[in-house]
């Protein structure tokens, strides 16, 4: 089990990756790489709502 703290910690960590994602989709996609940006996207967000979820579980 993890203390709420460990939790706080691990969402703020999965902010920012997402943020950092979601500006890497945005940039591929205005370079003429319109499917990497969205896939980017994507991915990033179900990789951290999947780990979320896998966290909670545990």
């Amino acid at each position: 089990m993890i203390s709420f703290l460990e939790f706080a910690v691990f969402i703020l960590f999965c902010l920012y990756v997402f943020k950092e994602s979601i500006s890497y989709g945005i940039y591929e996609f205005k370079n003429e790489n319109k499917f990497g940006g969205v896939f980017v996207v994507v991915f990033s967000l179900f990789s951290i709502i999947l780990s979320i979820v896998a966290v909670c579980i545990s």
